[in-house]
Protein backbone atom coordinates (compact mmCIF):
# COMPACT_ATOMS: atom_id res chain seq x y z
CA UNK A 1 0.00 0.00 0.00
CA UNK A 2 1.16 3.00 -0.82
CA UNK A 3 0.23 6.54 0.71
CA UNK A 4 0.18 10.32 1.71
CA UNK A 5 -1.38 12.61 3.68
CA UNK A 6 -1.63 16.12 4.60
CA UNK A 7 -2.49 17.77 7.56
CA UNK A 8 -3.10 21.85 7.88
CA UNK A 9 -3.42 23.26 11.53
CA UNK A 10 -4.71 27.21 10.37
CA UNK A 11 -4.44 29.19 7.26
CA UNK A 12 -4.42 33.01 7.50
CA UNK A 13 -4.29 35.35 4.95
CA UNK A 14 -4.36 39.30 6.41
CA UNK A 15 -4.11 42.60 5.55
CA UNK A 16 -6.29 44.08 8.70
CA UNK A 17 -9.35 40.93 7.61
CA UNK A 18 -8.94 37.63 7.43
CA UNK A 19 -10.06 36.58 3.97
CA UNK A 20 -9.48 32.77 4.30
CA UNK A 21 -13.12 31.55 5.56
CA UNK A 22 -13.06 28.88 8.33
CA UNK A 23 -8.98 28.78 8.16
CA UNK A 24 -8.56 27.32 11.44
CA UNK A 25 -10.98 24.56 10.57
CA UNK A 26 -13.42 24.82 13.65
CA UNK A 27 -16.71 24.78 11.74
CA UNK A 28 -17.13 21.70 9.06
CA UNK A 29 -15.48 21.52 5.72
CA UNK A 30 -18.73 23.19 4.53
CA UNK A 31 -17.69 26.21 5.69
CA UNK A 32 -15.31 27.96 3.67
CA UNK A 33 -14.05 25.00 1.89
CA UNK A 34 -15.03 22.92 -1.03
CA UNK A 35 -14.09 19.28 -0.77
CA UNK A 36 -12.68 17.06 -3.90
CA UNK A 37 -12.21 13.45 -3.58
CA UNK A 38 -13.15 11.56 -6.15
CA UNK A 39 -13.51 7.71 -5.72
CA UNK A 40 -12.87 5.47 -2.21
CA UNK A 41 -8.81 6.37 -2.45
CA UNK A 42 -8.67 9.83 -0.76
CA UNK A 43 -10.72 11.47 1.91
CA UNK A 44 -10.53 14.46 4.41
CA UNK A 45 -11.46 15.15 7.74
CA UNK A 46 -10.90 17.18 10.73
CA UNK A 47 -10.32 16.45 14.27
CA UNK A 48 -8.51 17.59 17.44
CA UNK A 49 -5.74 15.12 17.90
CA UNK A 50 -3.70 15.42 14.77
CA UNK A 51 -1.71 18.17 16.51
CA UNK A 52 -0.91 18.49 20.49
CA UNK A 53 -3.21 21.55 21.01
CA UNK A 54 -6.63 21.24 21.29
CA UNK A 55 -8.05 22.90 18.38
CA UNK A 56 -9.21 21.57 15.19
CA UNK A 57 -7.18 20.38 12.63
CA UNK A 58 -7.74 19.05 8.27
CA UNK A 59 -6.19 15.97 7.46
CA UNK A 60 -5.88 14.75 3.96
CA UNK A 61 -5.12 11.15 2.98
CA UNK A 62 -5.08 8.86 0.06
CA UNK A 63 -3.61 5.69 -0.42
CA UNK A 64 -3.70 3.13 -3.37
CA UNK A 65 -2.74 -0.28 -4.23
CA UNK A 66 -1.01 -1.57 -7.48
CA UNK A 67 -1.82 1.75 -9.29
CA UNK A 68 -5.79 2.08 -8.28
CA UNK A 69 -4.94 5.16 -6.30
CA UNK A 70 -3.79 7.47 -9.13
CA UNK A 71 -5.48 10.73 -8.54
CA UNK A 72 -5.44 13.81 -6.46
CA UNK A 73 -7.81 14.92 -3.74
CA UNK A 74 -8.46 18.57 -2.95
CA UNK A 75 -9.75 20.66 -0.06
CA UNK A 76 -9.90 24.35 -0.87
CA UNK A 77 -11.44 28.12 -1.45
CA UNK A 78 -11.09 30.62 -3.35
CA UNK A 79 -11.24 34.51 -2.87
CA UNK A 80 -10.67 37.59 -4.41
CA UNK A 81 -7.89 39.67 -2.99
CA UNK A 82 -8.10 43.56 -3.60
CA UNK A 83 -4.16 43.71 -3.18
CA UNK A 84 -1.48 41.18 -2.79
CA UNK A 85 0.94 43.02 -0.26
CA UNK A 86 -1.06 40.05 2.21
CA UNK A 87 0.83 38.10 4.80
CA UNK A 88 0.15 34.48 4.44
CA UNK A 89 0.42 32.05 7.39
CA UNK A 90 -0.09 28.65 8.13
CA UNK A 91 0.83 25.66 10.19
CA UNK A 92 1.46 22.20 8.15
CA UNK A 93 2.73 18.75 8.53
CA UNK A 94 3.42 17.15 5.31
CA UNK A 95 4.07 13.23 4.70
CA UNK A 96 4.44 11.61 1.18
CA UNK A 97 5.24 7.78 0.72
CA UNK A 98 5.34 5.52 -2.22
CA UNK A 99 6.77 1.85 -2.52
CA UNK A 100 9.99 2.91 -4.64
CA UNK A 101 10.38 1.41 -8.03
CA UNK A 102 8.76 1.73 -11.42
CA UNK A 103 7.02 5.09 -12.37
CA UNK A 104 4.65 6.00 -9.40
CA UNK A 105 5.13 8.75 -6.61
CA UNK A 106 3.27 10.91 -4.37
CA UNK A 107 2.77 14.09 -3.26
CA UNK A 108 1.10 16.34 -0.45
CA UNK A 109 0.78 20.13 -0.71
CA UNK A 110 -0.59 23.64 0.31
CA UNK A 111 -1.06 25.56 -2.78
CA UNK A 112 -1.83 29.02 -3.09
CA UNK A 113 -2.56 29.10 -6.63
CA UNK A 114 -2.52 32.78 -8.20
CA UNK A 115 -5.62 34.09 -10.02
CA UNK A 116 -6.42 36.97 -13.01
CA UNK A 117 -9.56 38.39 -13.42
CA UNK A 118 -10.73 35.95 -15.66
CA UNK A 119 -10.33 32.96 -12.69
CA UNK A 120 -7.52 31.59 -15.05
CA UNK A 121 -4.53 30.31 -12.90
CA UNK A 122 -1.20 32.40 -13.57
CA UNK A 123 0.95 30.93 -10.45
CA UNK A 124 1.38 28.96 -8.06
CA UNK A 125 3.26 28.53 -4.88
CA UNK A 126 3.56 25.36 -3.31
CA UNK A 127 4.48 24.14 -0.12
CA UNK A 128 5.08 20.62 -0.50
CA UNK A 129 6.60 17.27 0.16
CA UNK A 130 7.14 14.33 -2.43
CA UNK A 131 8.62 11.26 -3.35
CA UNK A 132 10.74 11.20 -6.29
CA UNK A 133 9.55 10.97 -9.84
CA UNK A 134 7.40 13.68 -8.67
CA UNK A 135 6.63 15.78 -11.50
CA UNK A 136 7.08 19.10 -9.96
CA UNK A 137 10.06 21.81 -10.25
CA UNK A 138 10.58 25.68 -10.11
CA UNK A 139 9.70 27.31 -13.08
CA UNK A 140 8.58 30.86 -13.74
CA UNK A 141 5.61 29.88 -13.08
CA UNK A 142 5.78 27.48 -10.01
CA UNK A 143 7.85 27.89 -6.65
CA UNK A 144 8.28 24.95 -4.48
CA UNK A 145 8.78 25.56 -0.70
CA UNK A 146 10.12 21.80 0.01
CA UNK A 147 9.04 20.58 3.52
CA UNK A 148 12.52 19.51 5.17
CA UNK A 149 11.09 16.67 7.03
CA UNK A 150 7.51 15.60 8.29
CA UNK A 151 7.04 17.78 11.37
CA UNK A 152 5.03 20.63 12.17
CA UNK A 153 6.08 23.84 10.45
CA UNK A 154 4.84 27.01 10.48
CA UNK A 155 5.14 28.57 6.93
CA UNK A 156 4.88 32.75 6.59
CA UNK A 157 5.45 35.39 3.87
CA UNK A 158 4.03 38.17 2.14
CA UNK A 159 2.58 37.33 -1.27
CA UNK A 160 3.72 40.19 -2.92
CA UNK A 161 7.12 39.46 -1.28
CA UNK A 162 6.85 35.57 -2.60
CA UNK A 163 5.76 36.21 -6.00
CA UNK A 164 9.03 37.29 -6.81
CA UNK A 165 10.07 33.91 -7.16
CA UNK A 166 7.40 33.66 -10.38
CA UNK A 167 9.10 35.91 -12.42
CA UNK A 168 6.23 35.37 -15.43
CA UNK A 169 3.66 36.69 -13.01
CA UNK A 170 2.49 39.94 -12.97
CA UNK A 171 1.49 40.64 -9.40
CA UNK A 172 -0.94 43.08 -10.90
CA UNK A 173 -2.29 40.58 -12.69
CA UNK A 174 -3.29 38.48 -9.35
CA UNK A 175 -6.88 39.06 -8.58
CA UNK A 176 -7.76 36.09 -7.05
CA UNK A 177 -5.97 33.35 -5.09
CA UNK A 178 -7.05 29.68 -4.44
CA UNK A 179 -5.56 27.97 -0.75
CA UNK A 180 -5.59 24.53 -1.46
CA UNK A 181 -4.45 20.96 0.56
CA UNK A 182 -3.79 18.51 -1.94
CA UNK A 183 -2.85 15.19 -2.08
CA UNK A 184 -2.22 13.47 -5.08
CA UNK A 185 -0.13 9.84 -6.55
CA UNK A 186 0.50 8.02 -9.53
CA UNK A 187 0.55 4.87 -10.47
CA UNK A 188 0.02 3.88 -6.47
Amino acid sequence: MRKYLIILVMIGLAAGSNYVVNGDFEQAFSNGWTEYSPGSYGYFSRGTTYDPDPNYEAYGYRSGSGGLGSGYDKLYQTFDIPITNLDFSANVKLYAYETPGGSNWAAAALVIYYRNENDAVIGVTRICRYTPGTPWSNTATQHLIYASDTNWHNYSFNLETELGNLSAVDPEDVAKITVALLDTAYNC
